[in-house]
């Protein structure tokens, strides 16, 4: 949001506030001055006590105000309306002014909005008034997005260490977050004595503090330095901690809706801007999602662009996701819903750096009759909303994204189905005689196995373990993955062949492209080149070639992020160590019994243990392909090529 950055930077210049009487008397003088071009204009005041702000602010922001109301009050202090005199209050002018331009967006329309605080040495009702000195003020025929402004999902509150350090990444800036007495953290990931990572370091909980493990440096929620340990005195050391240089700078973080979230910019400014600005999914209603309600989250190593174009590409689930007969490799009708053309596919409300939205049809036999709306709350939020042709929830769906570095994209989702045909995606697989004979061998051993985790788990939380097994010991979900990593992988490999312009490398022929054309055509009109701005100076994605090994890697992918699956891999570790010691005094008991066995003719001890012992070499066995799928998608045995369908 460009034009909330330029609201701070009004603020301050005095000279525009002297002269903001004109707008009360001349304000198409103004616009014409600003726009020089046919316009209407709009002008709404609005009053608000700078103390109240204040109070107001430390009672309902997520955000203390106290840290910068006293600093910047004189940017609030203003007269009020005609009608009242009061200096404590502010008065904002508001100038909306809807702009007609000829281009080559045929004549969309452009929403301006300039923010103006009038100064306390002036009366609003002033008898006289002189032109507004424009000069200062910065306006161009296209707002562009801005990408540091805004709010992004970091990680579900539930991924995250609550006893260690979580190193992330927004934008290329990598930042730690931390949990502290009073909530979350969010610092930057460097330490301003040696610039050692913070994410290294631990939490001291008696002190409340994050302690950086190469020197020591302690740091409070705030960022500031509370203790250098080889300061030579209390005095040196309070010094040294009251120096602004001995500050790890703070990110503005919040918790709505199970997810953290951060605003990768630093300093008072930004932490006012974060106060009043909406996270994504503080404009919708929350979603229940499926079984324990979490949030799924992977990293996907594509860039920014593939990853939000593939979903507003719904059609594509029903040929890259779909099930496909093992003999002739043809698309299964008989295990899913055969597939629809698309007749209607519409975007609106799409001429503002805020997003957009679609309107679209069904895309198979079950949802032909669906109305569907998407809407893309820039940057980082698409949210799905089916009806039925009764008008009936069908099916809700909440996307978010957030950049990371220039070919990663952190992906968040949660569905709720309303109805069972609703459940489409790679549909569903029939039980066969042969699976059903595997499962009367397998339901038992996996008792077993459950009743294991439930008593002899060794960090004291079954139920986390069980959670990290449901996300990383099953391939349904990351063979999903993997089909669209492997084709949007290989799209953002040949458009950088292409020159990048997606308009001159994409044949879209169809009603189904229109959600792909809707949001390539935001992005190249309020974005810079149509990619992604890295706050870290980072080049536009180069998009290396990446092994098929590399993209379907499932450890950097999610299991690195999720507190869950790193306990269970955990717990699968140390099962492999008791089962193959278990193996191993099974084999040395069979051996010395066998001998004694064989010199009074009873054998039957020895081939007992000999059975165990071969029992648990099978669970060992049993026990790496798990843990195996926590770390990869390619098989253990064999071939080491991802099976995708």
């Amino acid at each position: 949001r460009r034009r909330d950055s330029e609201i701070l930077s009004l603020l301050s210049q005095t000279r525009l506030m002297r002269t903001t009487n004109a707008a009360f008397s001349q304000p198409n003088t103004m616009l014409s001055t600003i726009n020089n071009a046919s316009s209407t204009a709009r002008i709404t005041t609005r009053t608000s006590s700078t103390s109240s702000f204040c109070s107001s602010s430390s009672s309902s922001s997520p955000f203390s105000a106290s840290r910068f109301c006293n600093n910047n009050t004189k940017n609030f202090n203003a007269h009020n309306d005609a009608t009242s005199s009061s200096s404590s209050s502010s008065t904002k002018v508001f100038l909306k002014t809807k702009i007609y331009t000829n281009s080559r967006h045929n004549q969309q329309s452009r929403n301006r909005r300039f923010v103006v605080n009038s100064s306390s040495s002036f009366s609003t009702n002033s008898a006289t008034a002189t032109d507004v000195d424009v000069s200062t003020v910065t306006t161009t025929s296209n707002d562009k997005f801005n990408w540091q402004k805004n709010w992004y999902p970091a990680s579900p509150v539930s991924f995250l260490e609550t006893d260690a350090p979580n190193a992330i990444k927004i934008l290329g800036l990598e930042m730690v977050v931390w949990k502290t007495k009073n909530g979350w953290s969010c610092l930057e990931d460097s330490c301003p004595h040696r610039r050692a990572p913070l994410s290294l370091g631990f939490i001291d909980s008696n002190k409340d503090a994050l302690v950086c493990r190469y020197h020591g440096w302690e740091f409070a929620k705030d960022g500031k330095c509370v203790d250098i340990p080889m300061s030579i005195d209390e005095n040196a050391n309070a010094t040294a901690c009251n120096s602004k240089k001995s500050c790890a700078s703070e990110y503005p973080c919040k918790v709505h809706a199970g997810v953290l979230w951060v605003w990768p910019e630093t300093g008072a400014d930004a932490f006012l801007e974060a106060s009043v600005k909406k996270c994504a999914t503080e404009n919708f209603s929350e979603l229940q999602g499926a079984g324990d309600n979490e949030w799924g989250m992977v990293e996907l190593p594509v860039g920014y662009n593939p990853a939000l174009e593939n979903q507003f590409d719904p059609s594509h689930a029903e040929w890259l996701h779909a099930r496909y007969d093992a003999e002739s490799n043809i698309r299964s009708v008989s295990e899913m819903a055969d597939f629809v053309p698309m007749t209607k596919f519409e975007s609106f409300d799409d001429d503002t750096t805020e997003g957009f939205k679609v309107r679209h049809g069904g895309y198979n036999a079950a949802n032909s009759n669906i109305d569907a709306t998407r809407v893309f709350t820039a940057p980082c939020s698409s949210r799905s909303e089916y009806l039925d042709d009764k008008g009936k929830p069908y099916l809700s769906a909440h996307i978010l994204y957030t950049p990371t570095e220039p070919n990663r994209t952190l992906m968040f989702t949660k569905f709720q189905a309303y109805q069972f045909t609703a459940v489409q995606g790679a549909g569903t697989r029939k039980v066969s005689v042969a699976d059903k004979i595997e499962n009367l061998f397998t339901t038992p051993v996996r008792n077993l196995f459950n009743l294991y985790i439930q008593n002899f788990n060794t960090i004291g939380d079954a139920r986390l373990i069980f959670t990290g097994l449901q996300h990383g010991a099953g391939n349904a979900a990351y063979t999903l993955g993997n089909q669209d990593i492997r084709a949007m992988h290989g799209v953002e490999k040949d458009m950088k062949k292409r020159g990048g312009k997606w308009n001159k490398a994409y044949y879209l022929p169809t009603v189904a492209d229109k959600g792909v054309s809707a949001f390539r055509t935001w992005m190249d009109n309020f974005t810079e080149n149509g990619n992604v701005e890295w706050l870290d100076g980072s080049a536009v994605d180069a998009t290396p070639t990446v092994s098929e090994e590399e993209q379907t890697e499932r450890y950097h992918r999610h299991t690195k992020h999720c507190r869950a699956c790193k306990a269970a891999l955990n717990e699968l570790g140390i099962l492999e160590e008791r089962l193959l010691l278990a193996s191993k005094v099974l084999l040395a008991t069979s051996l010395i019994t066998g001998f004694g066995g064989a010199l009074v003719g009873n054998e039957g001890l020895p081939v007992l243990t000999l059975s165990l012992a071969g029992l648990s070499l099978l669970g060992v066995e049993e026990v790496r392909d798990m843990q195996h799928e926590f770390v990869s998608s390619t098989p253990r045995r064999g071939v080491p090529k991802p099976k995708l369908w």
